[in-house]
């Protein structure tokens, strides 16, 4: 069963994982006004230009939100919840403009820690309309007899209303593994000029460097097999000549994303386990790590060996975990930004995070069934 997604949508800059309504009134406040100026062109400005008549309506709502949920067996830990709608919402795509977007999946969110309601919860209040507040298990309950998120949408809320989702608990991990190529460091010239060299050799020219941004990832050998019909021997000799390339010409065309380094270390602030599970050889792997000044943040070092033993991104996290020790596999969380990252967690256990500033696509991750997608580096540490 495809899995079923909630979506917050922010500002850019902003951080989805602090609530306004969580701050002292004082700064609440003041945080709003900010709001409103920096954001007159988008349709949410009036939640903040006019904040002192949202602030007392949207306590009033989260109050009667969580008497009701808590009164349905709901342990609400928070006062004030994050808000998320369930599946996606043009709607809100319109109040942000050009804004950012969290996505969870509701399966790994606790029964008793996240409840829903019948449209937006304060306007349904300050419109005098009853609130139908529901369970994790009443809303799959009726999205499973709709056949989709999409129709039980449509079936009780019609047109552009969206069902508000109260998160009453931030999700929390404690280890963090994390691909490199697409997640940490952007290697595409290397990779794709390392591939056009292995196929020279065979008298194949690529002229789109594009067309090879599906080797970025996993294995070679079987990228070789996949798109170009090479047999297994022949792939292990492009592989070797692919390394010819890369060893020292490949490896350094390479750029690590902008805010990695900053995130990296909000993460060992925060005392989360780093480490690193990578398709690509050990060799390669730390001397990348060491060239953008990354390596000390890693405690951990998952990676291939360059005989093809370890390739695949599920042996890789497995050997990883191994080396570890780890037992409770509830506190780790796989970080990629292709299938096989996902993939690789799901045949282990894992949760996991696609991320959308590498080279897999929000379809290409939630089609594999990655627990959250984030747009922007900033927010993953806000899981640990």
């Amino acid at each position: 069963m495809e899995k079923t997604y909630i979506t917050h949508y922010y500002y850019p800059g902003t951080d989805p994982w602090k609530n306004i309504m969580n701050l002292p009134e004082e700064e609440a406040f003041r945080l709003a006004g900010e709001l409103a100026d920096a954001h007159p062109e988008t349709m949410s400005f009036y939640r903040f230009a006019d904040f002192v008549n949202y602030h007392p309506l949207r306590k009033n709502a989260d109050a009667r939100v969580r008497a009701r949920f808590t009164e349905l067996g709901g342990k609400p830990e928070l006062t004030h919840p994050y808000c998320f709608v369930l599946g996606e919402s043009e709607y809100l795509k319109e109040w942000f403009s050009d804004g950012e977007k969290l996505t969870i999946a509701l399966e790994v969110l606790p029964d008793d820690q996240v409840s829903f309601t019948l449209g937006d919860s304060c306007a349904v209040l300050s419109q005098g309309k009853e609130l139908s507040v529901l369970t994790k298990a009443e809303l799959l309950a009726g999205v499973a007899e709709c056949g989709s998120v999409e129709a039980f949408r449509e079936r009780k809320l019609g047109g552009r209303g969206y069902v508000e989702v109260q998160l009453w608990k931030k999700p929390q991990y404690r280890y963090c593994l994390l691909d490199l190529d697409g997640t940490l460091t952007d290697p595409g010239m290397g990779i794709t000029n390392s591939v056009m060299y292995a196929l020279r050799k065979f008298g194949i020219e690529v002229s789109d460097r594009s067309e090879l941004y599906s080797f970025i990832g996993p294995p070679l050998a079987d990228s070789f097999q996949k798109y170009y019909g090479f047999d297994e021997e022949k792939a292990n000799q492009a592989v070797a000549y692919y390394r010819e390339y890369f060893r020292d010409r490949g490896i350094f065309e390479n750029e690590a994303y902008q805010g990695i380094a900053e995130v990296l270390g909000a993460l060992k602030e925060k005392g989360a386990v780093v480490a690193l599970a990578t398709s690509k050889p050990y060799e390669f792997a730390v001397r990348i790590l060491e060239h953008f000044g990354l390596i000390q943040y890693f405690d951990y070092f998952g990676a291939a060996t360059m005989d093809g033993r370890i390739s695949k991104k599920t042996d890789v996290i497995a050997q990883l975990l191994s080396e570890i020790g780890i037992d409770d596999r509830a506190g780790v969380l796989m970080v990629g930004d292709r299938d096989q990252d996902i993939n690789g967690a799901k045949a282990n256990g894992l949760a996991s995070v696609g991320v959308l500033w590498g080279y897999g696509s929000a379809e290409e991750l939630q089609g594999a069934g990655a627990d959250f997608v984030l747009e922007s580096p900033k927010d993953l540490a806000g899981l640990f």
